[in-house]
């Protein structure tokens, strides 16, 4: 011992296999048993939230495609159970949140062109600038066009898109700058 320290006590003796266990977390096939004892309990948390039987399945239906990239963040059956049921729930608030926007975006649209009827030179410049469009879109890079997609199609925060993406909310501001200039630059082309 040098300057008065101590030594740290030795550690207690552990059960090794108990401690890789916890480390690993659940396997596969222990999350697929517990989501499938709780999956009602999934669809009815669902169900109560967006009122759609058929759409908390396949809500729930998601999540289960979801769980092999989760069973080794799960330490045991508890974190399991609470872990799916807290996915359930924001499955059916991210459906609300997508539903309620698509629902924005159709009346938008219907008011926008409300007792409007296009002649046919104008629906042909109109379908000329969507083709150029989506060539402009079809030259990006595939991150890039995913990101537009699901910050402005389907209304994501960005900071929901790059937690989704695993890039980080700077790249997913470039890219939504980038596409929206690409597409622009395209039309001022024509």
């Amino acid at each position: 011992m040098k300057w008065g320290r101590t030594q740290a006590p030795p550690p207690a003796p552990a059960d090794d296999a108990l401690d890789r266990r916890r480390a690993a977390g659940l396997s596969s096939e222990e999350l697929t048993r517990i989501f499938l004892e709780i999956r009602p309990n999934l669809e009815r948390a669902i169900e109560r939230r967006i009122h759609d039987r058929d759409t908390a399945q396949d809500l729930a239906q998601d999540i289960y495609l979801r769980l092999d990239r989760i069973s080794d963040l799960l330490p045991g059956e508890e974190d399991a159970h609470r872990y799916l049921m807290r996915m359930a729930v924001h499955a059916a608030l991210y459906h609300q949140r997508t539903e309620s926007r698509h629902v924005q975006l159709l009346a938008g649209a219907l008011t926008l062109f409300e007792g409007h009827v296009a002649d046919p030179e104008e629906h042909a410049h109109a379908q000329d600038r969507l083709d150029i469009i989506h060539d402009a879109l079809a030259e990006l890079p595939a991150k890039c066009r995913d990101v537009l997609y699901l910050t402005r199609i389907e209304g994501l925060p960005r900071e929901d898109v790059a937690r989704r993406l695993g890039v980080s909310l700077s790249l997913v501001n470039k890219y939504v700058l980038l596409a929206l200039k690409h597409c622009e630059k395209k039309l001022g082309e024509r």
